[in-house]
């Protein structure tokens, strides 16, 4: 039986940021090195925490208003997905040295209840219950099945399409049959995406939007799978055609620098061509994650799905890392590698 640690180390979040977008300001994150680690209850699990998942969600949980989740609480462990191994168990469905993945939290041991975590199947990487087969594929493939439903020969653009769930969408979208334009923000970006079997890619930081959408999608645009928001999506509007679908998964735009919503100036263009435009969380479809699993999981061994991530190395990498969501710099899905040194 493994040895249970008595200490651990943790974030934990001790007041709310000033602004709800933006960089985060100096004491926003506290962290502690000399935890105790509390005594399991009934049905209670304690998990190492091995890799932990930062996403732009991470920003919106430490503000004092509901977004995908209530607000993460003060004064306790930063929330956030992760996968580790059990360390001892008082649940009756998980044994120690099981590989699981939940909501574990900004800290290299977690005490959770059983009934929220995951079992990692077998042969796959940790890391990959938080990428493809997690947040990121899920996201990608709730997107697409539910709301976008491309077929073949539609044209589908998607934003931020080297990010995680970008990434999964382009390579969804381009099984469906469909033909795909992804918008990033680096030409190394772009040439991942094409990789991943996309048509084209424009670099968004050097090409305007709209007019590559006027030169590459000159019957319109069938589906938007939208990670931005912002002045990237109300760019995309004028180009939609009749009975297209956009599908809004983030806003990272809303993050960027702090500057906050920017307002949709072509909304019209919805109307016009009666588009649908449907939003939605991930987190509201936990009952078919196992629907979803089946799905993903032969793309995953049969080379169908790839993916890249951005790998930050332990547990006080975090804070710094989680800019790189907003700020272009990260290179793939953003995981941060815990340990224990």
């Amino acid at each position: 039986m493994s040895e249970t640690p008595r200490r651990t180390r943790r974030y934990v979040l001790a007041e709310r940021p000033a602004a709800p977008t933006g960089p985060l300001e100096e004491g926003v994150l506290r962290y502690e090195e000399d935890v105790p680690v509390p005594r399991l209850g009934s049905g209670q699990v304690l998990v190492k925490v091995e890799w932990m998942s930062l996403d732009p969600a991470t920003r919106s949980w430490m503000n004092d208003t509901p977004s995908s989740l209530p607000p993460s609480p003060l004064g306790e462990t930063m929330r956030a997905l992760g996968a580790g191994t059990v360390s001892a168990s008082e649940h009756p469905d998980f044994v120690v040295g099981e590989r699981v993945c939940g909501l574990l939290g900004w800290q290299e041991d977690a005490v959770v209840d059983g009934s929220s975590l995951r079992r990692v199947p077998d042969g796959v990487p940790l890391n990959a219950s938080l990428n493809v087969l997690g947040i990121a594929g899920q996201t990608a493939w709730l997107g697409l099945h539910d709301i976008g439903r491309p077929r073949k020969g539609e044209t589908v653009v998607v934003t931020a399409a080297a990010g995680g769930v970008g990434s999964v969408a382009v390579q969804l979208a381009v099984a469906a049959g469909a033909r795909v334009i992804g918008v990033a923000g680096t030409p190394a970006k772009c040439e991942w995406v094409r990789e991943l079997g996309a048509d084209e890619c424009v670099d968004y930081r050097e090409d305007d939007v709209s007019a590559a959408c006027s030169r590459l999608c000159p019957d319109g645009i069938d589906v938007v799978f939208d990670n931005v928001g912002g002045a990237m999506l109300d760019a995309l509007l004028p180009h939609m055609a009749v009975n297209a679908r956009v599908v809004l998964c983030g806003a990272i735009s809303r993050h960027d620098g702090g500057r906050g919503p920017v307002p949709l100036h072509n909304w019209f263009h919805l109307l016009v061509n009666r588009v649908r435009m449907e939003a939605f969380i991930y987190m509201d479809h936990e009952d078919r994650f196992d629907e979803i699993e089946a799905d993903l999981l032969p793309r995953l061994r049969d080379g169908g799905l790839r993916s890249r991530e951005h790998v930050v190395e332990g547990l006080t990498a975090a804070p710094a890392a989680l800019h790189t969501l907003f700020d272009g710099t990260n290179t793939g899905k953003l995981l941060v590698r815990v340990g224990r040194s």
